[in-house]
This record gives C-alpha cells, sequence and structure tokens, in this order.
C-alpha cells in the first residue's frame, strides 16, 4: 500500500472512531487541542497543519482553543469527507491526492494529528513531515500506544482489530523504536510519552472526575505505560528565533503601564537575559518595572542585572540580604512594587511566557487576581515528577476539606492580583510555602480571583536546577495550611459572636 493509501484508510478509521464515542470525544478532542497550544506555545500567525483532518471534527477545537489567529491547513486524504468539511474561521481544507505537490515543503510551523501516524508506514510517513516543516518546526501526535492492552490486542489479533473499527494498516506504536526512527527520519528533542488513560467508554457524568485523577496516573510508574495513547514531540533542527514571529500580545490598552514583575532569583545568571528580553517583547506595553529580587545569589545574577537595567530602565535590581527563602524574596519585592498590578513569577518560566496572555484576558474581564494552574482541566503536564504531583494533590485535597469554596492548584508562583491585594497580605513563611499562602490567604480575604491553565513540560537541562526539595519544603506547606486554616476558623467564630451580639 502506498503512504497516501495509509493515509486515507487511517482518516476513515478516526472519523468513525470519534463519532463513535458522541459522549467523551468532543472534551477529549479539546484536551488534545489545548495540548498543541500548550505544547507548542503558538504565536499569532504561526501556521500548522492537521494531518487527516477529516470533515474538521479536531479542526474545530483547534481553531477554538486558538482563537482563530493562526492559519491552519486541513489535510484531508478523503474525497468523501473533504465534501462535508465544516467552514471554520482561518482553516483552509485540502484534498491532497499528492502529496509532494498538494502541500509545499518547509511550509509550517507545526504539524499536528491524532490517530493518523500509528500505521504500518510511519516512518516514511515521517520522512515526509520532515520535510513540510520549516527549519526548527515541530510536531505533535496522539497515536495508539502498543503497550495499552486492547491497542496490543488489536494490532497482534488484525481480525480482531478490524472488526473494531482499525484500519488495515493500524497498528500500535513502541515508544523507544519510535524514538529511534524518528531520530533517523532527522528529528531531534524527541519526547514520546504514554498520554491519556481515560477509556472513550468513560461515563460522561465523571469524566471531569476522571481527568484529575488522569493527573496522577498518566505519571504512576508502571501505570503510565499501560495509558492508551502516546504524546509524540519532536523538532527539526533549525534557528527557532528566526522562524518564530516577533510579536506583542499585549492586546488591552487598558492595562499598559500597570504591572510589576517580581522575579526572585536564585542563582540565574543564566536566565536573566532571555527573560527579560521575551518579557518585554510579549508583553513590553503592559511592564510597569520588572523586579529581579537577588536572593543572595552566589553567582553573577546582580551583575547581568545591572547591566540589563543599564540598557533598559524599567528592569530593577532589588538586592537582599541573609538569610535567603522564596517567601522573604516575595516580600522584598512586592514592597519594592509600584505598579498598580503585580505578577509574581519563577526565573524559570520563559517557556510559557505565551502562555500569561490568559492571565492579563482574566485581569481585564474584571477579576482581582489570576492564578497560574498546572492541575486544571485545560492544563498540559508532561514528565512531572510523580512524588510532587501526590503531595501537591494531597495538599489541594486537604485544602478543599477543611475551607470553603474550591481550589485546583493556588501553590504555584504565577500569580497576577491587583497591587493592594498583594500589599495587603501578610506573607510568613519564608520558603517555597509562601506560594500557598499567596493563594490561599487572598481567596479566604473575599477577593475574587480565577484559575487559568498553565502547561508544565519537563523537556530542557539548560534553565539551571531548581532548589525545590519535597523533603525539605512539606513542613512548611504543612504549617502554612494550618495557620491559615486556624485563621479561618478564628475568623468565622468571631463574625459568629458578632452576629449573635447584633
Amino acid at each position: 500500500m502506498s503512504l497516501e493509501t495509509n493515509l486515507q484508510a487511517m482518516e476513515r478509521a478516526r472519523e468513525a472512531y470519534w463519532l463513535r464515542y458522541p459522549g467523551t470525544s468532543p472534551l477529549k478532542l479539546q484536551w488534545r487541542a489545548r495540548a498543541v497550544r500548550h505544547s507548542f506555545h503558538v504565536l499569532p500567525g504561526e501556521r500548522i497543519l492537521e494531518l487527516g483532518a477529516g470533515t474538521g471534527l479536531w479542526t474545530e477545537q483547534l481553531t477554538s482553543v486558538l482563537h482563530g489567529r493562526n492559519p491552519i491547513t486541513a489535510a484531508v486524504f478523503d474525497e468523501s469527507l473533504f465534501r462535508s468539511a465544516k467552514k471554520l474561521e482561518n482553516v483552509e481544507f485540502v484534498h491532497v491526492t499528492d502529496l509532494d505537490g498538494d502541500l509545499p515543503a518547509e511550509s509550517f510551523d507545526y504539524v499536528v494529528g491524532t490517530g493518523i501516524l500509528c500505521h504500518d508506514l510511519y516512518a516514511k510517513n515521517l520522512q515526509w513531515i520532515h520535510r513540510r516543516l520549516k527549519p526548527g518546526g515541530q510536531i505533535l501526535f496522539f497515536e495508539a500506544n502498543y503497550l495499552n492492552p486492547q491497542v496490543f490486542l488489536k494490532s497482534v489479533i488484525r481480525p480482531l482489530g478490524r472488526w473494531a473499527g482499525n484500519a488495515d494498516c493500524e497498528m500500535g506504536l513502541r515508544k523507544y523504536l519510535l524514538m529511534k526512527i524518528a531520530s533517523q527520519q532527522g528529528f531531534v528533542d524527541i519526547d514520546v510519552i504514554p498520554y491519556d488513560i481515560i477509556h472513550p467508554r468513560s461515563p460522561q457524568f465523571f469524566l471531569r472526575t476522571l481527568k484529575s485523577l488522569a493527573f496522577v496516573l498518566e505519571h504512576a510508574p508502571a501505570i503510565r505505560d499501560l495509558c492508551g495513547t502516546l504524546y509524540i514531540w519532536a523538532r527539526k533542527p533549525g534557528d527557532e528565533e528566526a522562524r518564530r514571529p516577533h510579536v506583542a500580545l499585549a492586546e488591552h490598552e487598558c492595562l499598559y503601564a500597570s504591572t510589576s514583575f517580581v522575579i526572585p532569583c536564585h542563582n540565574e545568571e543564566m536566565n536573566i537575559g532571555p527573560l527579560t528580553e521575551a518579557i518585554l517583547r510579549f508583553y513590553g506595553p503592559y511592564v510597569h518595572e520588572i523586579l529581579i529580587v537577588n536572593d543572595n545569589s552566589r553567582d553573577r545574577t546582580a551583575e547581568v542585572t545591572r547591566a540589563i537595567a543599564a540598557q533598559e530602565p524599567r528592569v530593577k535590581l532589588v538586592n537582599r540580604t541573609p538569610p535567603n527563602g522564596v517567601g522573604r524574596a516575595l516580600r522584598d519585592g512586592v514592597a519594592a512594587a509600584s505598579g498598580r498590578y503585580i505578577l509574581t513569577m519563577d526565573c524559570d518560566f520563559v517557556q510559557i511566557l505565551p502562555e500569561f496572555r490568559d492571565l492579563f484576558d482574566a485581569i481585564a474581564r474584571g477579576h482581582d487576581g489570576a492564578i497560574g494552574s498546572r492541575f486544571s482541566q485545560e492544563s498540559l503536564l508532561i514528565n512531572y515528577p510523580f512524588m510532587k504531583i501526590v503531595c501537591n494533590r494531597a495538599f489541594h485535597l486537604l485544602a478543599n476539606m477543611l475551607l470553603p469554596g474550591h481550589v485546583r492548584d493556588i501553590s504555584n508562583n504565577l500569580k497576577l492580583y491587583r497591587a493592594e491585594v498583594f500589599k495587603t497580605l501578610k506573607i510568613d513563611q519564608p520558603g517555597f510555602a509562601a506560594n500557598a499562602e499567596t493563594g490561599l490567604k487572598p481567596l479566604l480575604s473575599g477577593y475574587d480571583l480565577c484559575e487559568v491553565p498553565i502547561s508544565w513540560i519537563n523537556r530542557t537541562i539548560d534553565m539551571g536546577v531548581s532548589s525545590f526539595r519535597i523533603r525539605k519544603v512539606a513542613p512548611g506547606y504543612a504549617k502554612a495550611l494550618v495557620e491559615v486554616v486556624v485563621q479561618a476558623w478564628r475568623d468565622r467564630r468571631n463574625l459568629a459572636r458578632v452576629r449573635e451580639g447584633a
């Protein structure tokens, strides 16, 4: 069979598969579309090629989560599906009969697909995809995992696979063989991660609960290998900066010159330059100041910051004296901030800066603050340390049991608040546990805060080493939660007494 024939057969099988499970398919397709946005940190104007788009079931989700700001070429291989394709904003459906002629080489920033690559000619398919990408372009596919028991049986017993709706050429992909072949076809920085443990027959009413459990199960040793899908990410060698458009993401004039970025730094000399440059490039009109809080670094953090500040007056150095600690650095940074809004963040967040748009959008809608959540239903979590997930979920479970309201992830140091929220907030914890205080205390004070999805993808090793250690910081988080709970109970009791006296 030819590659074109394989792709046509896979496309028909995938279209039927998604239509077969109307209760789960829309949400699962939306999650995968959001994974595309968060994996690539897509910028407006970047071009996307979707392989095997069919009638546009997934394409519709892609254009929705990207807000129609990215031109999508939806490649359709089956003529009958092409004739039934949806009309979507900024999407061009192309009926592909000649792979090389209909889709020109080096034309796309990203190539994506779901259930279209797992066939017996996928090596040839990867080679063709590599030629379609611009230098520095990336791919993301969601494909059948050979180690999943159901996929394994359908791959080994072909009649069973055909009875279940598989294409004749369909097969499960093996992680390490796939990585080897992708490398041979010229891809680099290859990630193949088990993903999506939620079965398509899951009850619709139970999906969101299952998604919350999936954050843990998809990272649990042994269990994760049984996921039904592989998340496949790779990059074509090339200059990433030259490929990506230099666009500004500051869209709300009401927030111009409003925000103080407070960034605690301990031995972060390698990150300060790229981070400040990217903040000014993406959000320059919003920036009132960028405060680099040097938390007693032993490297050249202070010297690098001074050199940048000499060229850009909005960058300012806040030097701390011992003892050091994230909580102490946040206190000093907030005290020095003079903007109408304060955004706190870690120094290694440079890759996820495009996602800060959602924080500013929330503020522009009128919220008092926005918190970046790694564990929202729309977040993407790839290769997150398993024990950190367990501890994080246990902390938030206790918080939700002991305190009013419901929170998913308020312990991340990515928060954008009106200045008065931070200025009136008492940060007691000296270390990482201060991040829990800055989430819980404003919520209990009645401020209108919302959580917005962000990603966490452990992909690079060139951004320094985190000083976060679970054994070291866990007692601080426990103490912070206990103190907040005790204070909340006291406040509730005092309020009850006041009402009784009235």
